[in-house]
């Protein structure tokens, strides 16, 4: 969420600093959706955006419920499967995987480490994370382990019907080259918080993007952020809270770009809609929602710009008008595979979780063995 106080000021496309108080609404907002395509045209061309949008749909991803997916129910921690990981193309073993598959391991432990390292080629990690637990595949013997996850937080705790609690941090690189930074905190089956998860991305750039949803019995919450450092370009949160004497909802959007942030409040007797520069309320215009969704309005998630279910059209002191669509253009599609991808995270359930399971599990059965 941008702070008020950072909002007296932002910094321009030449790294200097402009004061917000000296532009008008549509200077601060043009700049500011200006400032948000110029960093998503760098995210949107940087490996950490592959890695973030890469998996297979026939692998699992983690905005599921503890209860319709395959987990097990047992604590897994960093030191269960400390070691460096090296990808071969021969399986080394198999093991039973859910009821009716097998999942084959292609990592072989080359060091003993305090920190979980997997090591890989990049064509897999990006492009088909599901080889790495299949058969050999074709021309896979020839590629390069240049693909490096060093993890140095990892705790996985599961309680059969519903209990999760997860964490995961993780440096990736490319041929020697940093990539970015990917946090994870993952809670479900909390009689508090039946639902937290919160993950974030930061690029070898600075640039970060992050993702927050927290659900409870009588509040929905959700926040997609897109920063450069200390300074938020983009924010938008959504947040639904439910009177418990009444049951009826008060639903707030709030959307920041910048040094501007519309503000929209909705109950079942009153609607506003606001809009404010530098964290000043602009008296003299007006901020008009324009739902281009035929979605029903029942899941909070949905409910957003980012998603395409609705639009602003603000009308300035001037009387012109500018739908923010427009002044995003294309951008708002990159925006909205980002945040997705960021809360399915399919490369931590895709790849770090299957093969820290496979080492797990594979280390279990040999003690059992014994």
């Amino acid at each position: 969420m941008a702070a008020v106080g950072m909002w007296s000021c932002s910094q321009n496309s030449d790294g200097g600093v402009t004061d917000v108080s000296n532009q008008t609404l549509k200077e601060a907002i043009t700049n500011s959706a200006d400032q948000v395509s110029t960093a998503m045209s760098d995210i949107s061309s940087s490996d950490g955006y592959k890695v973030i949008t890469s998996g297979n749909s026939n692998l699992k991803s983690a905005d599921v419920s503890a209860t319709g997916d395959e987990m097990f129910s047992d604590s897994i921690t960093l030191a269960d499967v400390s070691g460096v990981y090296e990808y071969q193309d021969s399986v080394l073993n198999e093991m039973h995987w859910g009821y009716s598959s097998y999942m084959y391991n292609h990592f072989k432990m080359t060091a003993d480490t305090s920190l979980f390292i997997i090591k890989l080629p990049e064509k897999l990690a990006v492009h088909h994370p599901e080889y790495c637990f299949y058969k050999p595949q074709q021309d896979t013997d020839t590629l390069v382990n240049n693909f490096v996850i060093t993890t140095s937080k990892y705790r996985y705790k599961y309680a059969f019907p519903g209990g999760l609690s997860y964490s995961l941090g993780s440096d990736i690189a490319v041929s020697d080259t940093a990539v970015g930074n990917l946090d994870i905190e993952w809670m479900m089956g909390s009689p508090e918080k039946p639902y937290s998860y919160a993950s974030t991305f930061t690029f070898a750039s600075g640039y970060a993007v992050g993702m927050q949803a927290e659900r409870t019995d009588t509040t929905k919450l959700y926040d997609y952020n897109l920063s450069d450092g200390d300074q938020t370009l983009y924010d938008e949160m959504v947040q639904w809270s439910k009177d418990t004497g009444t049951g009826v909802y008060t639903k707030v959007h709030s959307l920041t770009i910048g040094d501007v942030k519309i503000v929209h409040t909705h109950t079942a007797d009153s609607d506003s809609l606001e809009v404010y520069k530098g964290g000043e309320l602009q008296q003299n215009a007006t901020v008009t929602v324009v739902d281009n969704s035929s979605q029903n309005d029942s899941d909070a998630e949905y409910t957003t710009f980012c998603n395409k279910y609705r639009d602003y059209e603000i009308t300035f002191d001037d009387s012109t008008t500018v739908l923010l669509s427009d002044l995003l253009g294309p951008t708002r599609d990159t925006l909205s595979q980002l945040f997705t991808s960021m809360h399915e995270m399919k490369f931590a359930t895709h790849l770090v979780n299957y093969i820290a399971w496979n080492v797990y599990y594979r280390d279990k059965m040999k003690l059992n063995d014994n």
